[in-house]
Parts: C-alpha cells; sequence; structure tokens
C-alpha cells in the first residue's frame, strides 16, 4: 500500500500556493533479496520531462550489501538529484548481504523491465529513453556534449540540415574517496532528428534516446553498465555515432536507404574518438582515474571497437571536441559487431545480406576499392601490440556473419600480440551475458586493465624495497654495500625489475665495479681549489644515509623521501671525522604498472654545506656525470631518442629530452627497455647522452661540458628530475613522447 508523508508544513504551502514536493512510500518484491523492500517516491520541485511528457527518473539503490565509493550522504544526494529535476524513487535495501555486488544485477534488469513496461512501484510515467538507475554515492552529469553531427553524412531526414549535437551522460561517485576508472558504451538506440509532416517542423521526438529502455537495457536484459559501480568503477553512455534510424541513411545523390545497418568512417571513427576526449576531460573533473574502457554489443560495438586501435589516422583524430587529448583507451569488451568489411563476403547470406548489397552502393565494389572498405572498419585502426586488450563475446548460434568477424579480428589481434580473451556461449543468439558468473567475467576484466593495484614501499634499516601484488619493482639501497671491502656504496637503486620480473640492472660489473644499478654521481667536487674526492669511482667518498621516509600520496603510487649526506675522508672536522660537504633529499616515486609500462620519478636536489663548492664530470673530452642506469646490454640493444634511432659514439651525443635503450632484456629473450626522461627544468634542459652498447652505463650528462665544474649553492639546491620509463617490446610499442609531454608539464 502506498502511504502519503507530506509534512503539515507542506500541505499548508499547498493551501497556499500548490504543493512543491511530495512523497509515497511502498514496498518492491526485490529478486535479490527474495523479499518485499521499502521505497520511496519524491518528485522534484520542478521535473524535467522527456518529449512525450514522461518524468525523468532516477532509481537510486541505498543501504546495499557492500561498501559505497561516494562519501556523501544519502540525504545529500537525493536532495542534488531533486535539485537537477528528477524524480528520485529510493529503494532500501537495509544492509541485506544479499544485495551484494554479484547478485545486484538481478535487480537492474528487474527495475528496467518494469520501467520499460510502463509500471514501476504503481508509477506509470516514468521516462522509458531517460531514466537511469544509480547506486548510492552516485550523481549524474546528463547531456555531455562530445560531437556536432554533419547532417550530409546520412543526410537523413531531408528536412535536418542543420546539425544536432550529440550526448553523452556520465553517472560517477560523487566525493568519492579514491579515483575510479569509467566504462564508456556506445547506445544500440540510434538518436536522430525527426520530421513531424503535420506541423512541417523538427521535433526532438528521438533525440538523446540512447536510454531508450525497449531497444537497449530492457529489450536484452542488459545490466552490465548500470551494475558498474558496485565493482568500484562509473559508467557513461554515449548517442551512437549514426545519428539517423539504423535502418536509414544514404549519402548525397545516393540511393535511399543506402548505408542501412551499418555506419561509415569518417564520420563514425571522428566521433568515437571526440567521444573518448570529452570523457577524459569531464571524467577529470569529476574526479575520475582517466582510465576509461569501452563495451560493446551489436552497433554498439561495431562503434566501441573504433576506440582499440593504436594507428593514428588524422583525418579521424582532427575533428571534434578536445582535440589534442589522449583519445586511448585502456580495454574493451566488445560483443557481436562487424570490425572489418573487406569480410562480408566470406559466406555469402550468413546474415549480412544488408551489407553485402549495399556497401557497394556507398563504396564501389571491393575489389576496386579495397582501402577504403578497410578504412571503414576497427580493424584498420589496430597497427601494434599497443592497442588495447580486448575481451570478446558472443554465442555461437547468433548470425554467422558475427562469428566470422569475431574470428577473424582476434586472428589479427593474436598475431599481433594484443592480450585478448574469449565469453563464449553465455546464453543464446543475439544475447549479452546476464548470469553473475558471466557478468562477473567481464567486471573482472575491466578490473584486471583499469583499475591499478597499489605499489607498496617495504621500509626496512638496509634497504627500500617496492613491490606491487607479488611483482617485485626495485630496491633502494640504504646501508653500505662493498666488494669484499672496497667499492663501497649506498644511496643508488638496484636491483630494478623488468615488468615479466628479469633483473634489469647490474651491480657490482667486472668491467667497471663501481657502477651500480641507476646512480647519480660525479668525478669532481671541489671546495675552494680543494679536491674531496671522487664520487663516481667511489674514492676517498662515502654517502651517509641519515633518514628514509614515506611520502603520502593521492593516487596508487608510492614515494620515499632520502636525506644523505656526502661525506669526504678529504674534509674533515676539529676531531678527525669525516664532515658533511653536501646535503642530498632525493625523491623515488612509483607507479602502478600500466599495460606495457611502469613509471619510476627521480628528483634530486643538491646543496652545499661549505662555501666555494663546485662540481663536475669526468676531466676529458666525455665529460661523463649525473645520472645513469647501468644495465644489461644485449648484442641487439638499440638506441632510440625523439629525434630517431641514434648510433653511441665515444663522445657525448646530442639527442634530445629522453633516451630509450631496448633490446632482448625480458624474460626469455622478450624484447622490453628502459627510457630516459629528463625533465625540461633541469638546469642543463638539452641533454648530451654517453652512450655504450656493451659493458658500461649509459649517462645524462650533467653539467655539460662536463670537464668544466659548475658551482652548487648554500642557499638554492640545484636539482635534477629524470623519469625511468621501463616497457615491454621495443620503443615503438609505446608513445614515448606523450609520457614526455606530460612529465614535462609535472
Amino acid at each position: 500500500m502506498i502511504k502519503a508523508i507530506c509534512s503539515y508544513k507542506i500541505c499548508l504551502i499547498f493551501l497556499l500556493i500548490s504543493i512543491t514536493s511530495c512523497a509515497s512510500t511502498g514496498e518492491w518484491a526485490s529478486k535479490v533479496t527474495g523479499s518485499n523492500i521499502n521505497y520511496k517516491v519524491t518528485e522534484a520541485n520542478n521535473p524535467i520531462k522527456d518529449f512525450a511528457g514522461n518524468y525523468l527518473t532516477v532509481v537510486y539503490l541505498e543501504n546495499l550489501g557492500f561498501d559505497k565509493i561516494g562519501r556523501n550522504s544519502h540525504t545529500e544526494d537525493v536532495a542534488w538529484l531533486l535539485s537537477q529535476g528528477y524524480r528520485v524513487i529510493e529503494l532500501d535495501y537495509a544492509k541485506n548481504k544479499k544485495a551484494s555486488a554479484t547478485k545486484i544485477n538481478e535487480d537492474i534488469i528487474a527495475i528496467n523491465n518494469a520501467i520499460a513496461s510502463g509500471d514501476f512501484c504503481g508509477i506509470k510515467n516514468c521516462s522509458t529513453s531517460k531514466s537511469y538507475i544509480l547506486f548510492e554515492g552516485y550523481r549524474i552529469a546528463r547531456n555531455v556534449p562530445y560531437f556536432e553531427d554533419d547532417p550530409t553524412v546520412y543526410n537523413t531526414p531531408a528536412e535536418y540540415t542543420k546539425g544536432d549535437m550529440l550526448h553523452m551522460d556520465i553517472i560517477y561517485p560523487a566525493n568519492a574517496g579514491a579515483k575510479v576508472p569509467v566504462v564508456l558504451s556506445f547506445s544500440y538506440s540510434n538518436s536522430y532528428a525527426t520530421y513531424d509532416a503535420d506541423k512541417k517542423e523538427l521535433t526532438d521526438a528521438h533525440k538523446d534516446f540512447r536510454m531508450f529502455l525497449p531497444y537497449t537495457f530492457a529489450g536484452f536484459n542488459d545490466s552490465f553498465l548500470e551494475g558498474t559501480p558496485a565493482h568500484g568503477m562509473a559508467w557513461a553512455i554515449a548517442d551512437h555515432p549514426k545519428y539517423c534510424p539504423w535502418g536509414s541513411g544514404k549519402p548525397t545523390h545516393g540511393k535511399n536507404d543506402t548505408y542501412k545497418s551499418y555506419q561509415v568512417n569518417p564520420d563514425a571513427a571522428q566521433k568515437v574518438k571526440s567521444a573518448i576526449r570529452t570523457l577524459r576531460v569531464k571524467g577529470k573533473e569529476l574526479g575520475l582515474s582517466g582510465k576509461i574502457g569501452v563495451y560493446g554489443f551489436s552497433r554498439g560495438s561495431t562503434a566501441g571497437s573504433m576506440a582499440i586501435g593504436d594507428k593514428i589516422v588524422p583525418e579521424f583524430e582532427n575533428a571534434g571536441f578536445n582535440k589534442g587529448i589522449n583519445d586511448a583507451i585502456q580495454a574493451a569488451a566488445l560483443g557481436p559487431g562487424v570490425f572489418d568489411y573487406t569480410q562480408i563476403y566470406n559466406t555469402i547470406n550468413d546474415g549480412d545480406s544488408n551489407l553485402e548489397t549495399r556497401c557497394p552502393w556507398a563504396w564501389g565494389s571491393l575489389e576496386n576499392n579495397y582501402d577504403l572498405w578497410q578504412s571503414m572498419g576497427a580493424s584498420y585502426l589496430v597497427e601494434s601490440s599497443a592497442t588495447a586488450p580486448v575481451l570478446l563475446f558472443y554465442n555461437t548460434d547468433d548470425a554467422p556473419y558475427y562469428h566470422d568477424q569475431i574470428t577473424h579480428f582476434k586472428a589479427k589481434l593474436d598475431a599481433l600480440n594484443v592480450p585478448t580473451s574469449t565469453l563464449i556461449n553465455y546464453g543464446t543468439g543475439h544475447a549479452v551475458p546476464q548470469t553473475f558468473e558471466t557478468l562477473n567475467k567481464l567486471y573482472d576484466f575491466f578490473k584486471k586493465h583499469l583499475t591499478s593495484s597499489k605499489v607498496e614501499v617495504v621500509i626496512k634499516p638496509d634497504v627500500v624495497s617496492f613491490i606491487e601484488g607479488k611483482d617485485s619493482i626495485l630496491n633502494y639501497q640504504i646501508a653500505e654495500k662493498s666488494l669484499n671491502g672496497t667499492y663501497k656504496r649506498s644511496n643508488y637503486m638496484h636491483p630494478l625489475y623488468t615488468l615479466d620480473g628479469e633483473i634489469l640492472t647490474e651491480d657490482f660489473p667486472e668491467d667497471h665495479p663501481h657502477h651500480r644499478g641507476i646512480f647519480w654521481a660525479w668525478h669532481q667536487l671541489y671546495i675552494g681549489d680543494k679536491r674531496m674526492g671522487d664520487g663516481w669511482e667511489i674514492d676517498h667518498f662515502s654517502w651517509d644515509v641519515t633518514s628514509v621516509k614515506e611520502l603520502k600520496q593521492l593516487d596508487n603510487s608510492k614515494a620515499i623521501q632520502a636525506d644523505v649526506f656526502w661525506k669526504s675522508s678529504q674534509w674533515l672536522d676539529a676531531n678527525g671525522n669525516e664532515k658533511p660537504v653536501v646535503k642530498e633529499v632525493t625523491t623515488i616515486k612509483v607507479y602502478p604498472k600500466e599495460k606495457n609500462y611502469r613509471l619510476i620519478d627521480i628528483e634530486i636536489s643538491i646543496l652545499a654545506l661549505e662555501e666555494a663548492m663546485r662540481i663536475g664530470g669526468s676531466e676529458d673530452a666525455k665529460g661523463y656525470g649525473g645520472f645513469s642506469p647501468r644495465i644489461k646490454l644485449t648484442d641487439d640493444i638499440t638506441f632510440t631518442s625523439s629525434e630517431g634511432q641514434v648510433t653511441p659514439t665515444n663522445l657525448p651525443v646530442k639527442a634530445g629530452s629522453w633516451m630509450d635503450i631496448s633490446g632482448s632484456l625480458g624474460k626469455d629473450g622478450k624484447q622490453a627497455g628502459l627510457t630516459i626522461l629528463c625533465h625540461p627544468n633541469n638546469p642543463e634542459p638539452s641533454n648530451q647522452w654517453i652512450l655504450r652498447a656493451k659493458r658500461s652505463m649509459q649517462n645524462a650528462v650533467y653539467p655539460y661540458p662536463g670537464a668544466e665544474v659548475v658551482p652548487l649553492s648554500k642557499t638554492v639546491p640545484t636539482t635534477l628530475r629524470y623519469r625511468i620509463l621501463v616497457h615491454e617490446g621495443a620503443s615503438t610499442a609505446i608513445d614515448i613522447e606523450a609520457i614526455y609531454n606530460n612529465y614535462k608539464n609535472l
């Protein structure tokens, strides 16, 4: 029974003017709990309605059986939703343990089906195209514009001549304690302009139709997207890039319905990439992590697949909004779709007769226009292992051409060593996963690739260890180590590991036993004219690491700060003890592993403790000194800078602000590498490099020329900043320049 709960005060207001808000309550049969749960319906003071006059509604799931991410109270979030004009229906699960992350999708399906049928909690006027299920702590950014449509692409209807704006909705945790990733889907219900012949005008009848339940979530019992918050993620849904009815569209002066049941490039790719960029920018404003996954089914899979590839096509990139923002995604789960139009004739009449008949109307024959046909599908944009990991899901009794498309697409991805996985025969026909077992495989896939595991740091008296899960990352040496009492060293990093667990650095190498992992040292250190030993060759020189502490980070990275005093037997106090000559403060920050690389930031600040101090490199034409990794070198080692491949010479090489060293450095001889990035705010931003292909270190020379000493201040520290990029594959497997451009702005 529904019980009115109108306060006396509100009733008085109703008598004086009009009622501004009213709530009703009752019980709803939850499939998840197996019992009735309480609901409360609250109307907005200024409700928003769809084109048909139905109310935009948010079904707000609260007091679930798992922790919420957004830190606002229910009262705050519901009040905010009401202030935006939404009707809010609160479903109170009363912390029932059955309302778990693995089971809640059953109720999501039931809610969507009820709204689509026109009766949910006794309410018969909820919008079937603009109603949402939100988990407690989440809010919605609705109708975020991501692209202005070009009416001349699909030319439907003929009266549509000024482009509409395509939109997306973003459902995000408000005031979250941690940044979360987001999964984006391109709707498989098309939005489009509608011409009313009677009124002789365009209407909004099918504008922003991406959530039309009978064709989407309710029509296919698709609960995946709305269930992502239970797994620590945000979600977004965007208008499908084909802005006209799916069964319509034609080129200018082309045959009617030429584009029936397919999309075309460059329009589709431009829109998809603009949507990714827009989501990344807006997501940053909303506190999201910047990691984006794509979930696609049917025509939404065809659209979403355009986001996974790594090939750069200027015509695709240079359109839409937020140009210059990274449009790469980190993972995609794709259901049945079309990924390569050149494959549609593999078997005739296997379910894609529309394509077989109509694609030649648009692009000419496949035989004579192969490149054009190829450019229309996602397979065209897949060029290397830098392509996002993909999970492909399908039922083998779906239309045969879907199986054929997935088979060929997966074969290409596998040949390029793109991580792939499959979810097969989770149901029957053209369908999405619906059971909690199959849905969890999708959620686990996205969590693996979008949610960074945390780096941990363990500080012991002699060494600091950075680890991630079961993987060792690097050690920082606090206590002094030696080789049979010689070459005593501390304050350096070793071992540093490749992503697959191989030790990348060397310590006490036979050819140069003074080399050590990743280190920073100089041959020359003077107080006035008096030489303070040699920090490079560890001659009359030592490092006293007096303290190491962890620095608080706002993300999943970990950082330490080490206070170090440089000492020399050439500089003693009145009691004959070595007196510190330089104070060094070094921070090391280690980031969680990305798909195929890891970032490590090092900042070294050195401050003179005596007057007239000077520092310099080797006293020869090479002048090496400063930041230096000593890594293993294989016969196939290559050096690459922003300016291209580099050949080492005996003397310093000027080759830009970063240098990659790659070869068979990974496990079982797999390609891997290390990149040194020098921050542009360093005292010597245009780095010279000492590079060696065998039996030596690599050196970002500072100062240059190294033989000439430079002063150290007692008041303003000399600060040197470097980023180490440890990666799988060759240097071309990652966009080092993009990583550098991000780093230089930090």
